[in-house]
């Protein structure tokens, strides 16, 4: 782990809050983490790659992270629901952007992957890495919360946008829990899957799990009642979710394939909307 990286992150930590929320937490003294477990209740993790690669982690407590998202969406929150699980992903993805510009700043280039989240007691975190991580924490009058953050310089080998990959292995309590979203595994001897096998990995995994779910749903008519009302509710979730990614998955495929002229020098093209409206007033 390089000490260099954790300014980045508080920094990042500290302005997206801020920004965001109006939440204005107190740093304390970061610390080395030598285990998996999660000090918080929730947790949004994010693979870090190019010429730093590694992950990132922020862990909240139930209480902290109610309030950080009830300041965001101007409602109350007391408990862990898909609403604040989505905001945690949100809020991983801010933290991870406005970091990365930091780095950048210093010359570097920094790309992420998509963001998991995972929540229930003792959950974990594995990181990339095979090694210690920096965790830094925060207090705050509605509870603490932790960025945890295992980053190194990356060789020349690691240094390519392609190389997106997270690993991350949730416990979740319960079987009532909502299903986080699919990590994808990433061992020392694989090479990492890029973005857009990525994306398509993902919708692959939701589109059977939702498909697991129908058809358990139309074969078990007597299924238990707690069951079935998990189901039902989990599969309007997976369907957002499928078309986030299909639309990501489109979106990718379409700037691969303009050219590196195209995308530094976007051109407007005319449209029928496009008038001027003095030659519409003199007609």
């Amino acid at each position: 782990m390089d000490v260099e990286y954790i300014n980045p992150f508080l920094n990042g930590t500290l302005e997206v809050l801020k920004t965001m929320a109006s939440f204005q937490p107190v740093p304390g003294k970061p610390y080395v983490k030598k285990d998996d477990l999660a000090h918080g209740d929730v947790s949004g993790i994010i693979g870090i790659t190019g010429d730093a690669i590694g992950s990132l982690a922020i862990s909240f407590s139930e209480s902290c992270i109610c309030n950080v998202v009830g300041r965001m969406l101007g409602e109350t929150y007391t408990t862990i629901n898909h609403d604040v699980l989505d905001a945690v992903g949100e809020l991983t993805n801010m933290i991870s952007g406005v970091s990365r510009t930091q780095l950048e700043k210093k010359g570097m280039t920094v790309f992420a992957a998509i963001p998991s989240v995972v929540f229930g007691s003792n959950h974990t975190i594995t990181h990339i890495l095979k090694s210690p991580s920096i965790v830094i924490p925060f207090t705050s009058p509605s509870g603490p919360f932790f960025v945890d953050v295992c980053i190194r310089t990356a060789n020349e080998p690691e240094k390519k946008s392609s190389s997106y990959g997270v690993v991350n292995k949730p416990t979740l309590a319960g079987e009532n829990t909502p299903p986080p979203a699919p990590a994808v595994a990433n061992s020392d001897n694989q090479e990492p899957l890029d973005r857009l096998e990525l994306l398509k990995k993902k919708l692959s995994e939701l589109l059977k799990a939702r498909t697991s779910m129908q058809n358990e749903l139309a074969e078990k008519p007597f299924m238990e009642m707690a069951r079935r009302k998990l189901f039902k509710k989990n599969i309007p979730l997976l369907d957002v979710r499928i078309k986030r990614l299909k639309l990501d998955i489109t979106t990718t495929e379409m700037l691969q394939k303009m050219t590196k002229d195209e995308l530094e020098n976007p051109k407007i093209v005319a449209h029928y909307q496009h008038y001027d409206p003095k030659e519409t007033r003199n007609k």
